[in-house]
């Protein structure tokens, strides 16, 4: 039996050994904790736009002063997505005392007029007018039912303003001095969707279907009329709502 004795003494050295240095990391963070060492002292917001940085540290929940180890930020990034603009976000600890808020906001692409004007973004998702984004250059979409209803934040499934969102994320590879033909998009239920550059400029009706195609001829057209030097404010509509062909009114 005496050989074993070593082993049990060393085992046993090493046993206290471990619960040295756990009593005196306990004491350490209850030290710490005691002298605030682990509270947030700082935030810092990453990647906002629309939003500024005070809107955002609200809607996180997180407060200057709380103890690092106590947030959960899990909660904390579901409350940022909650938000119409924040289409993602991440929330990290830096120790001992700055959390970071890195957030992915949805970018507008169009404007549209109901009761009070809102915007779209890609995915027909539904916004506040916003405030830091050039709202005077995004096409305006009209004549929809000012009664629409819709979620803040939420993706409407409006089957006319989707049609208009696809369309209007189609006309984005074109030049810019194609793309202004869009600037206002007007839905009329007898005639369709029109476009229209602005009050110097024809009405352009598109019709009801189709619309992609429809302004491929219209690109089409108006490069022929550029070739030939024709103004095309010379004209006071153009359809292209029948077969594929161009007609103007002088």
């Amino acid at each position: 039996m005496d050989p074993i004795r070593p082993n049990k003494k060393i085992s046993l050295n090493k046993i206290m050994t471990v619960l040295v240095c756990l009593l005196v990391f306990i004491l350490a963070l209850i030290y710490c904790r005691y002298q605030q060492v682990f509270t947030v002292k700082q935030i810092i917001v990453h990647n906002q736009n629309e939003l500024n940085e005070k809107q955002i540290i609200h809607a996180s929940g997180i407060k200057r002063g709380a103890n690092m180890f106590d947030l959960e930020l899990g909660a904390g990034i579901d409350r940022l997505i909650a938000e119409p603009y924040i289409f993602n976000a991440y929330i990290s600890r830096e120790f001992p005392d700055v959390i970071n808020i890195h957030v992915i906001e949805r970018q507008p692409i169009v404007m549209i007029r109901l009761k009070e004007d809102y915007a779209l973004d890609a995915f027909a998702i539904m916004l506040p007018s916003p405030m830091n984004y050039p709202t005077n250059s995004m096409p305006v979409i009209t004549g929809v039912d000012r009664e629409l209803p819709f979620e803040m934040g939420k993706p409407t499934f409006h089957p006319d303003i989707r049609y208009a969102i696809n369309f209007v994320n189609y006309v984005q590879q074109f030049s810019e001095e194609v793309k202004s033909y869009c600037s206002h998009i007007t839905w009329s239920e007898d005639k369709g969707w029109i476009i229209q550059k602005d009050d110097d400029y024809p009405k352009v009706y598109l019709g009801k279907n189709d619309l992609e195609k429809r302004f491929d001829i219209l690109d089409a057209f108006i490069s022929k009329m550029e070739k030939e030097d024709i103004d095309m404010r010379d004209y006071k509509y153009v359809s292209l709502r029948f077969n594929g062909q161009v007609i103007v009114r002088d």
